[in-house]
């Protein structure tokens, strides 16, 4: 129910909240295999935010906050046929926002229609760069990359080639079935060596404080986690709605550390990317 004001039920009018940074995952699949994905693309989830239900959305949010920069992103988000669609929404939402695609670039020569709506939607497109390790990827990936330079030239968007995406944090120990929140005990740490403190994304409507909290239930439902007591505190997390109060807006977005923070390391450790190309299996059982 949409909150009201004191005048006969009338909705009630918010001042628009500019926020630093929002982000929104356009796919849930993604064409490599990157360990440790905050948002568990490298675990096969499938699928795409339709631009009917993801365009409603972002429209509803419109009229409650202003993002300074906005990030359009995934899993692979060229792998969302309607992403043309929200790169124009985007700009007549948000004109003034930083408006941001992040891809690692593979299938962006397949859509000379996407390179074409990067430039004229004034969108910077972020490339990134998943290893330096496995030699089959580095070849699709130095292809691309050409064909996207001959695009920016032809287009003339700007693009930022992001060389640092093979660094990768763990936020969760183990693998598959069988990972769990690290639950070190002291979110505090987790929070001040989180390398997403301003990932507030949106998903399913509503706006999580990150990625790892945003998907867990995706993940949690493919290995059957959900009566794991372990996830339990953080599977109960609930992000804000776009009927939240101003106070409730500003208090999420101005929020540090909680409790839910205790689900990533309070010791964060790094670890480089290598093969990514090929999909993740579960170890084999060592009785079969």
């Amino acid at each position: 129910m949409a909150p009201t004001n004191g005048n006969a039920g009338q909705p009630a009018i918010h001042r628009v909240l500019v926020v630093p940074f929002l982000e929104m995952d356009l796919a849930f699949a993604c064409d490599l295999h990157c360990r440790g994905c905050t948002h568990y693309s490298n675990y096969g989830l499938k699928g795409h935010v339709a631009f009917r239900q993801g365009g409603d959305w972002l429209r509803a949010w419109a009229t409650r906050l202003i993002p300074e920069t906005f990030s359009m992103l995934g899993g692979e988000p060229a792998l969302n046929p309607d992403l043309v669609a929200y790169l124009k929404l985007a700009q007549l939402l948000w004109p003034n926002a930083r408006r941001i695609l992040i891809s690692n670039g593979l299938g962006l020569a397949r859509r000379p229609d996407l390179l074409a709506a990067i430039a004229e939607t004034g969108t910077r497109l972020d490339v990134s760069v998943h290893s330096y390790r496995d030699f089959a990827y580095l070849e699709r990936f130095n292809q691309a990359l050409l064909a996207i330079e001959e695009a920016r030239l032809a287009h003339g968007f700007e693009m930022i080639l992001r060389t640092a995406e093979h660094s990768f944090t763990r936020t969760y120990r183990g693998e598959g079935p069988a990972m769990r929140p690290f639950a070190d005990g002291s979110p505090e740490a987790s929070w001040e060596g989180c390398i997403g403190k301003l990932c507030r994304t949106l998903h399913d409507g509503r706006i999580w404080k990150c990625p790892p909290l945003a998907f867990l239930g995706k993940v949690a439902d493919r290995f059957g986690l959900r009566d794991v007591p372990e996830w339990q505190p953080y599977l109960a997390y609930q992000p804000i709605s776009v009927e939240a109060t101003e106070a409730e807006m500003r208090d999420f977005f101005t929020r540090e550390a909680e409790t839910v923070c205790g689900m990533c390391p309070a010791q964060p450790q790094t670890f480089e990317q290598g093969d990514i190309t090929k999909a993740w299996r579960p170890p084999a059982d060592p009785a079969g």
